[in-house]
């Protein structure tokens, strides 16, 4: 419980402003102490957010650091009604013709009768017979069972290693229920054979044919494939044809495939915009009491000399001033011409890639940053990671001080007050006395 104290009321001194006072001096090395736990977390928040900026660097790098990584293509169709189509980054700049013949489709079959019901058991005893190229299965059903129990009797057989490789269903033509079989792919074609014994009011009837199998086949360039789907991921290099339509016969769809400029060129801007992040949060610690750590400068330096690194290598471009690159003389930023790294990347991607992703036994630039990026970020011996430790250490021997200064503080008020106390006690008590004394001497 606090205690309400009214000073001064013997003495006519302002007791609680001179404690007060007192008190602020006897604070001083708290303040000390908070300034310097200020000082240190502060400097811990900065070197965490570079340590965040090095990692946004690498991750820019991640996307540029390996040929597939760094080269993307876009794909076009001159009608995506008979073909749909992607590339990937392994794709090869050309343009191809491509003729849809047909599509692939599965084989199904379908029961010669449709039935009242598929839940109510009024099949009798029988055997289905499904034969693929795998060899024959036989599915036998009971006495009671439904349409619905023939269909998982199927389905079941269908799993496992010695699976069917047909599917059943049931569907409603309007007239009452079908079982269908269906292949699991363009190759499977199977047959089926039925024996029922007719004890049931339902007989099983025949299973037919309705849609054969078929693959999907095209010609590229008079070249003819075929796929048991209709994607095609082989026929073009990097390409994946989706089937949608056959052409007309003597019809060919025309395919182009052309380097993304604008793709790979947002991956180095993503790697410029990472860089500048860097060199302007370094710039702006300046005015911070850390703004001159050695470790902030030498981040710096490094990653400025890595610009003017020489490839060796046997592309056009050695150094990346050679796409266009180019810093500014004041702020150290970085950009580059878009003109000269389009065209770049537009007509000799190849050597674009050289320059960041290397040859054989020769270092490029990209892998050159993150290897860098990733030392000064590693989680133990970066140089976030090495100050965290001992820096939180150092706050929590501070926090450790702070809170013992403050007892003794709190000690060190209760000791003055109970000095003023006393004091304003015996200030009274004389005052008592002697307005006691003047009496007696007024009164003789």
């Amino acid at each position: 419980m606090s205690t309400i104290t009214f000073g001064g009321l013997a003495t006519g001194l302002d007791t609680n402003t001179i404690i007060s006072q007192l008190m602020a001096l006897e604070r001083k090395p708290i303040e000390r102490l908070e300034n310097d736990k200020s000082y240190l977390t502060n400097r811990l928040e900065a070197f965490s957010e570079l340590n965040d900026k090095l990692k946004a660097l690498s991750t820019a790098f991640e996307a540029m650091d390996t040929a597939s990584e760094l080269a993307a293509y876009s794909a076009t169709t001159s009608s995506s009604e008979y073909i749909g189509i992607s590339a990937s980054s392994s794709a090869q700049t050309g343009s191809f013709e491509v003729e849809v013949q047909t599509l692939a489709r599965q084989q199904k079959s379908i029961t010669a009768s449709n039935y009242a019901s598929k839940t109510e058991g009024n099949f009798g005893n029988g055997t289905i017979t499904i034969t693929t190229d795998s060899g024959a299965t036989d599915i036998t059903y009971s006495a009671g069972e439904s349409l619905t129990d023939i269909m998982n009797a199927i389905n079941a057989a269908n799993t496992g290693d010695d699976a069917t490789g047909v599917a059943a269903s049931i569907i409603n033509d309007g007239g009452g229920y079908r079982l269908v079989l269906t292949g699991e792919d363009a190759e499977t074609d199977f047959t089926t054979a039925v024996v029922d014994d007719g004890s049931g009011a339902y007989d099983l009837s025949a299973i037919n044919t309705s849609q054969t199998a078929q693959l999907a086949t095209i010609k590229v360039d008079g070249v003819t494939m075929t796929s048991k789907n209709n994607s095609f991921t082989e026929a073009i290099p990097g390409v994946t044809l989706t089937l949608n339509k056959v052409n007309t016969v003597g019809e060919v769809t025309r395919v182009d495939v052309s380097t993304d400029t604008s793709a790979v060129k947002g991956k180095i801007d993503k790697f410029v915009s990472a860089y500048n992040s860097i060199i302007t949060f370094v710039d702006d610690q300046a005015d911070a009491s850390w703004g001159k750590d050695s470790s902030l400068q030498t981040v710096k330096r490094n990653l400025q000399n890595m610009l003017v690194t020489k490839v060796d290598g046997s592309g056009d471009y050695n150094y990346l001033v050679d796409l266009g690159f180019k810093t500014d003389e004041k702020t150290g930023l970085l950009s580059v011409t878009s003109s000269t790294i389009e065209d770049a990347i537009k007509n000799n991607l190849e050597d674009v890639e050289k320059l960041f992703v290397g040859e054989s036994g020769i270092t490029g630039i990209a892998e050159l940053f993150k290897d860098y990026v990733d030392s000064a970020t590693d989680s133990v011996n970066g140089i976030y990671a090495s100050r965290k430790t001992s820096t939180e250490n150092n706050i929590s021997r501070i926090e450790d001080n702070i809170t013992s200064i403050e007892a003794r503080l709190e000690q060190r008020e209760a000791t003055l007050r109970a000095q003023f106390s006393a004091m304003e006690q015996l200030v009274s008590s004389m005052n008592s006395v002697t307005s006691y004394l003047s009496t007696l001497y007024n009164n003789n």
